[in-house]
């Protein structure tokens, strides 16, 4: 291990959202090895008011174990939002989470201490994989979607085993379920991550399928947190793009019915595809409308913006 991390005190974060059968039990395991990672360790388990059993449960496991705190939210608002409730009452220098389920095999957690470096997030890539083929084709086709449209790449940003500097989270605000795009959120104010292979756990190779809304709010987000990221301080780019083509599409279009009118004798009053050309001309002109809006805020609350971070500050002036 890096003496220089297990002179740190570590938070351990759970935030207990999902497949939470093993999460009790589990405890005891992560217990048992993450207290040879750092001289301090504290545990904080997040959990939604709604799971009545596994509250009492984690509440006797609690009054046995002075280093762990006990956070019950009065509902389910979302991984994002429960790591940033349990770091709020986190007090380790480094941050790091694990799911209330196996999905790395818990002896090479030490991997992500020894490794991390200078990098600020150091994610665990789950590696050799042991899911099934569908399993492996679900997250190479989200893993390959994320790099074309962010431009970072990523093999495995789905796993929640990350060991964070806790500055990071000072700075990087989450909602909902952005948790899974932390390393893309905390790219953008300058913060670097690393992704380091840890065996994955047999528990985690079961099949995995979902329903069509889940692949749906998925995909929503990846566009969301590229809109953020890429987009945020520039929506003009974004909407200006989307509008700009529009506007051509109907400039062409109106031209050539325009053509056909006084050229060919065609008319145009009985034809929908005057209307949709117009449509796509106003919807053009709008999106570019929004975009100069979103400038404009921009640019107002811009003095109160911070678009970098200073890494290192070399020499003093008197």
């Amino acid at each position: 291990m890096h003496s220089n991390i297990s002179a740190k005190k570590l938070s351990i974060i759970v935030p207990v959202c999902e497949r939470t059968e093993e999460t009790g039990s589990l405890f005891a395991e992560y217990k048992t090895y993450c207290d040879q990672l750092s001289d301090e360790v504290e545990y904080i388990y997040v959990v939604s008011a709604e799971r009545a059993e596994l509250t009492t449960e984690l509440k006797e496991i609690q009054a046995q174990n002075s280093d762990m705190k006990l956070i019950i939210l009065n509902r389910d608002y979302g991984e994002a939002t429960a790591i940033q409730a349990g770091f709020s009452h986190a007090t380790g220098d480094y941050i790091l989470t694990l799911p209330p389920y196996k999905q790395v095999k818990t002896d090479e957690l030490s991997k992500l201490f020894e490794q991390i470096g200078d990098f600020d997030i150091a994610l665990a890539k789950r590696w050799p994989r042991l899911d099934s083929r569908s399993n492996q084709y679900q997250t190479r086709i989200f893993n390959k979607a994320l790099q074309k449209l962010s431009g970072q790449k990523y093999d495995d940003i789905g796993c929640g085993v990350r060991l964070i500097k806790a500055e990071v989270l000072k700075e990087v605000f989450m909602y909902g379920d952005q948790w899974r795009f932390l390393p893309l959120l905390s790219y953008q104010i300058g913060y670097h991550s690393t992704e380091i292979e840890l065996t994955q756990a047999g528990e985690d190779s079961h099949k995995r399928f979902y329903s069509p809304g889940v692949y749906l709010r998925r995909l929503l987000d990846l566009l969301t947190i590229i809109f953020l990221t890429k987009f945020n301080k520039k929506p003009l780019r974004f909407f200006g793009l989307i509008g700009s083509s529009s506007i051509i599409v109907s400039l062409i279009g109106l031209f050539y019915l325009a053509f056909e009118k006084l050229v060919l004798d065609i008319g145009m009053s009985d034809r929908p595809a005057l209307v949709l050309f117009s449509l796509f001309l106003v919807l053009g002109c709008q999106l570019i409308a929004i975009g100069l809006v979103g400038e404009t805020v921009i640019f107002t609350h811009s003095k109160d913006l911070k678009e970098y971070r200073i890494k290192k500050i070399i020499g003093q002036t008197e």
